[in-house]
């Protein structure tokens, strides 16, 4: 009899832990659809269940949680999210080991290997409509959002004298993943305000990119030199895209332009969008 159930586990620190992990199961053979679990074995929400992820409480220290009850949350799935939009089509488990997933290289790029590795080969990009046109303002940025032909991002940060911006237009696979090896980044005045509040306990220079700002540029300080041009703002749109892809494994078509946004910023967005990607999903019975 063919195989058709594919495990594996992921270990390594997270932001707050010098160890965590998650197992993930893939069913090539079971309808399509993707549960997540906290690692009290409870249940936080499933693909098919529109309900089961409006009940979930959001909460965002320097990643993105949900929390269903004392007992059970869940913190920095965004890294991972993106990847399963690859894989629309297929059956997932996702049973959280710790209450945040591994950070590994800070990137979502590991998270692609492993999962390729029992889901196989990327399935074709579930994009739905949206029709928003709005803008959202805060102290130090904005969004503006409108329909479009598939998902196009523009964003832009600043930091001090440092800026810098990028636009991506995502319509396959292969466009999602030139995105997965950016990675998670801070600067040096917001590491040690981080680790004064005592968050960050279980990062290191393998977790991502500590950054100073010089003369209008960002430098590296710990961490492997930057893989790609604008690196920490094409991180900002793979958090972007996990973000809003939490619900489910589809994506909206719509043009977001973004100036200093962060996870609370995409929690409005995805706020906005919610009820149409249910709508329009192929797991939703």
């Amino acid at each position: 009899m063919k195989k058709t159930i594919f495990e594996t586990e992921v270990q390594g620190p997270s932001l707050s832990s010098e160890c965590a992990a998650v197992k993930i199961l893939c069913d090539r053979a079971r309808h399509p659809k993707m549960e997540w679990f906290a690692s009290s074995g409870e249940s936080l929400w499933t693909t098919v269940d529109l309900d089961s992820f409006k009940r979930l409480e959001f909460f965002s220290e320097r990643s993105t949680g949900l929390r269903k009850n004392a007992d059970s949350s869940l913190a920095t799935f965004e890294h991972l999210t993106p990847v399963l939009l690859m894989y629309p089509q297929s059956y997932f488990e996702i049973r959280a080991l710790s209450k945040e997933l591994p950070i590994l290289d800070g990137s979502a790029y590991p998270w692609y290997e492993a999962v390729r590795k029992i889901a196989g080969l990327p399935q074709d990009l579930v994009f739905y409509d949206a029709p928003i046109r709005e803008r959202f303002d805060w102290g130090y940025g904005f969004m503006e959002v409108s329909p479009a032909d598939s998902l196009e991002i523009e964003y832009s940060i600043s930091h001090g004298s440092y800026a810098d911006d990028a636009y991506v237009e995502i319509y396959e696979a292969e466009d999602l993943v030139k995105l997965f090896p950016a990675r998670t980044f801070i600067f040096e005045d917001d590491f040690e305000k981080a680790r004064a509040e005592g968050l960050l306990a279980g990062v290191d220079g393998s977790c991502g990119l500590l950054l100073r700002e010089e003369n209008g540029k960002a430098s590296v300080v710990a961490g492997e030199k930057f893989r790609m041009p604008n690196e920490p703002v094409m991180h900002k749109i793979l958090d972007l895209i996990g973000d809003i892809a939490l619900p489910a494994p589809f994506l909206p078509r719509l043009r977001i332009r973004i100036h200093n946004g962060g996870h609370l910023a995409h929690r409005k967005m995805l706020e906005r969008i919610l009820e149409y990607a249910y709508r329009y999903t192929p797991q939703v019975d």
